[in-house]
């Protein structure tokens, strides 16, 4: 129902489309003008069993002034005869199937009432046998009337290439011209298309190749003038020519964000009427022309993406992008294809990336070299915007340096294991004959690992002992000696869980009651014990020494020392444990601790001194009576 459909739908559309081709492209002055030949059609045996290639080939050409009757047209076929035109119930269908895959904005019109109208473009179809399903019509953008030759022909109306089945970049066949005549009947005009059969091209754009690689082979024919022939192929679709973008040439260069490039696209296609190029952050002197000058923009700092889209009578654009180089100056890379560390005899290939040509320390031009020496490798490598450097150090690899890492204590219990891991090395032989990198041990011993790699070997041990069970301390955070109102913190340490005679669980408890604390502290190797005392303090007991006797004479002194506590203040103001005096007098001092404070006094005198004289008598003077 849908090929019905679009024509019920569109009939204006059709008729508007078959008249802009007409208005907008030159009519021929003579009858017709062929303009090309499918010459090897394509043929898909899968879907179109029994199909041959003589019903699948075209023609397409373009009527002159007059309107052209079918019955009014023959064509003198290169080979196989003329079995005319028809039109009738099968090729309404065949038409209808074949619109119905068209995804662009074409059409495909049987001619009304069999008289095709003048300036218009013709598909010929050499029977209504052919296989749509090999000849796709997907990408049509033209009206296009379509006409059958009655059935009956299976062979070739046309002859392929005779290059041979290699393929090559010219032409090897020898000439060999086959030649096409249409022919108005009333008045007899005709046009004639000639072409070589060694000049057809296959998929590739070259000559020669298997069958399938030359379907699609095509003669294109100029007019007005004298004739030229073209060869393409398009590969296996209706002789219309697609719409073709690309872009031929660039000058110029892009650096840091500056620079011009210009540029010239190509487009081919019957149905272009405006291009576009569009990307970068600059700017186009003219973006609607094929040939335009790109100014860069400040966010071009690397590689450009410019677009050129032509854009047909659908309105859809078929585009291509195009990259042009640049950036600023390269950021170069050198790579090691291993180890930078060498062993004797080894060597290292050292690759610099990031530019266009390099140039190394060596001497060398290549991006890549081969070092075997120690030392320091540098490249600078250049671009269109600059240069950039790079270097790499290879050193001398030595023996490996192997050690042994325990996942866990050494120390075992009954039943316990610990992983030992070796490093440093490639391989591992172990002393147990392991050749893993980690072993699982339950035992205790001497364990020992050779590890190598491609410079030597190494050796390394650990020593696994059988350990015991806990050794348990208790250590107090002060004095265990306890003034009233006092307390201590009792700390456990040594094991993995504790049990005191409190019936506390915790590693520490606090206590401020005299008493012996014990704890039992277990681990994975069993239980250990320890108890502290925590006694009674008193306040203290002051006394006082003196250092000599405490009746002195005068200008003597005596030196006092009180003890029994731990900070003293004497009546003298003092506060050390010792003074000194030389005056009589009571001396007291008062002395604290953490339990409270207690005095002492002691007594200092100075002894008196009396003196009494007797008279002695003078020389010669009589004693006294």
């Amino acid at each position: 129902m849908l090929p019905t459909l679009r024509t019920w739908l569109f009939p204006a559309l059709a008729s508007a489309l078959i008249g802009a081709p007409a208005a907008l492209a030159q009519v021929p002055s003579q009858c017709l003008e062929i303009e090309s030949i499918l010459v090897d059609a394509c043929i898909d045996l899968a879907q179109c069993p029994g199909a041959s290639e003589g019903q699948n080939e075209m023609v397409r050409f373009r009527t002159g002034p007059q309107p052209i009757a079918l019955s009014e047209l023959e064509a003198d076929w290169p080979n196989n005869s003329w079995n005319g035109l028809v039109q009738d119930a099968t090729t309404a269908a065949l038409t209808d199937s074949l619109n119905a895959t068209i995804q662009g904005c074409g059409w495909l019109l049987e001619p009304p009432a069999g008289v095709i109208p003048p300036g218009s473009q013709v598909l010929m179809v050499t029977s209504t046998m052919m296989c749509a399903a090999a000849n796709s019509f997907a990408n049509l953008s033209d009206t296009l009337y379509i006409v059958f030759q009655a059935p009956g022909n299976t062979s070739g109306h046309f002859a392929n290439h005779n290059n041979g089945a290699a393929i090559s970049p010219t032409p090897v066949g020898a000439e060999s011209l086959r030649t096409l005549i249409l022919i108005y009947l009333p008045t007899g005009c005709a046009d004639t298309a000639i072409y070589d059969r060694a000049q057809l091209v296959n998929v590739f754009g070259t000559y020669g190749g298997a069958s399938a690689e030359n379907d699609g082979a095509t003669a294109q024919f100029s007019w007005p003038g004298p004739p030229t022939v073209t060869y393409v192929n398009y590969g296996c679709q209706a002789p219309f020519e697609p719409t073709l973008v690309s872009v031929i040439d660039v000058e110029g260069s892009i650096c840091n964000g500056a620079g011009n490039v210009q540029l010239v696209g190509s487009v081919s296609g019957t149905d272009v009427v405006s291009v576009l190029w569009q990307g970068g952050t600059g700017s186009f002197d003219d973006p609607t022309s094929l040939t335009t000058n790109y100014a860069a923009g400040a966010g071009d700092l690397g590689p450009v993406v410019v677009q050129l889209c032509a854009f047909g009578a659908c309105g859809l654009p078929i585009c291509i992008d195009y990259t042009l180089p640049g950036g600023a100056a390269p950021l170069v890379t050198i790579v090691a294809d291993g180890p930078t560390a060498l062993c004797p005899g080894q060597s290292v290939t050292l690759t610099a990336n990031g530019a266009d040509s390099y140039s190394w320390s060596t001497s060398d031009v290549t991006p890549s070299i081969t070092v075997s020496a120690p030392g320091i490798y540098s490249v600078e490598g250049t671009n269109a915007c600059g240069t950039g450097d790079a270097q790499v150090e290879v050193t001398q690899a030595a023996g490996p340096t192997v050690t042994i890492t325990p996942n866990g204590p050494t120390a075992l219990c009954p039943g316990q294991s610990v992983i030992l891991t070796a490093s440093g090395a490639d391989t591992y032989v172990w002393s147990t004959t392991e050749v893993t990198d980690a072993i699982t041990v339950s035992a205790p011993g001497t364990y020992s690992v050779q590890g190598t790699n491609a410079c030597g070997t190494g050796d390394a041990q650990v020593e696994v002992t059988q350990a015991a069970g806990p050794t348990v301390t208790i250590t107090p955070n002060g004095p265990t000696a306890l003034c009233p109102g006092q307390s201590v913190v009792l700390t456990a340490s040594g094991a993995d869980s504790y049990v005191w005679n409190t019936t506390e669980i915790t590693a520490s408890i606090t206590v401020s009651a005299p008493g012996t604390y014990s704890v039992q502290g277990t681990n994975a190797c069993g239980t250990g014990n320890a108890q502290i005392d925590v006694t009674q303090a008193a306040g203290p007991t002051v006394t006082i020494t003196p250092d000599g006797p405490t009746d002195i004479c005068p200008g003597q002194s005596v030196v006092l020392t009180a003890s029994g506590a731990d900070t003293y203040s004497w009546s003298t103001q003092e506060i050390t444990e010792t003074i000194t005096v030389n005056q009589a007098g009571t001396y007291s001092v008062t002395g604290t601790n953490s339990c409270g404070t207690a005095s002492a006094q002691i007594t200092v005198n100075v002894i008196a001194v009396s003196a009494s004289f007797t008279a002695v008598p003078a020389f010669g003077d009589p004693p006294s009576m």
